[in-house]
């Protein structure tokens, strides 16, 4: 997952003036973190223990406690730097592309492409904003942020004559992402479910619910003539 090499939140981002103790610390924290995120990446979240965390950034286990209170809020971290990642990246493939096709299916194939990158990883990253950012009864934080920026993309699609006008965008958009969020319900339940391949299939079949072109098919289906009903047999 590039996001957590590439990103820094605002938590984890360099003030303007720092005292020299208090850079080291961040540098510390920040060698902590990068390390952990490899460990999680290569041999998985739960195989990897906070001692070898601490061996791999050269402390001592008591050092790492000194900056995350334990494994788990470790990866809290990265559920918040999951989100910035998310948005920037809706940002990206929707400015990226002209029409409203290319930005879903575009959009939902660079989410594979991340979470082919490091599936474990980015699975239990998504297990713990889950379970820390959601309310019971209420959808998972990210279904709310992504929510908004795709109903705008929608709009858009709406005024340039591509999606239908039928429904309105905020309506559509529900549509769109609960579409996208039932394949990554389904592998977090399941994490053998080929997710990777799923949102990409998902992205296409909520195109073809919002496109304000019929499926070729059904064009072909509209245009026939209807059939006349069979008559009895006629006397010569």
């Amino acid at each position: 997952m590039h996001y957590v090499a590439n990103l820094k939140t605002d938590s984890m981002a360099e003030p303007a003036a720092m005292g020299r103790l208090e850079k080291r610390k961040l540098e510390r924290r920040m060698r902590i973190y990068g390390v952990a995120m490899d460990l999680f990446r290569t041999q998985g979240f739960e195989r990897t223990t906070v001692n070898q965390i601490a061996e791999a950034a050269d402390i001592v286990p008591a050092t790492f406690f000194n900056h995350f209170q334990s494994k788990s809020a470790l990866l809290g971290q990265m559920t918040t730097e999951a989100l910035g990642f998310l948005e920037l990246m809706l940002e990206d493939e929707f400015s990226a592309a002209e029409s409203t096709r290319e930005r879903l299916t575009g959009f939902a194939a660079r989410a594979a492409e991340q979470i082919a990158e490091s599936r474990d990883l980015a699975r239990y990253v998504l297990l713990e904003l889950v379970r820390s950012e959601s309310e019971p009864g209420q959808p998972p934080s990210y279904v709310a942020r992504v929510h908004e920026p795709v109903a705008a993309m929608l709009r858009e699609g709406q005024a340039q004559g591509d999606v239908r006008r039928d429904r309105d965008a905020a309506f559509l958009a529900e549509m769109v992402v609960g579409n996208l969020n039932a394949a990554i319900t389904n592998w977090l339940a399941d994490p053998d479910y080929p997710i990777e391949l799923r949102l990409r299939q998902a992205a296409e079949f909520a195109w073809e619910a919002i496109s304000s072109r019929l499926p070729t098919g059904q064009e072909a289906e509209e245009e026939a003539p209807p059939l006349q009903a069979a008559s009895g047999p006629q006397n010569e």
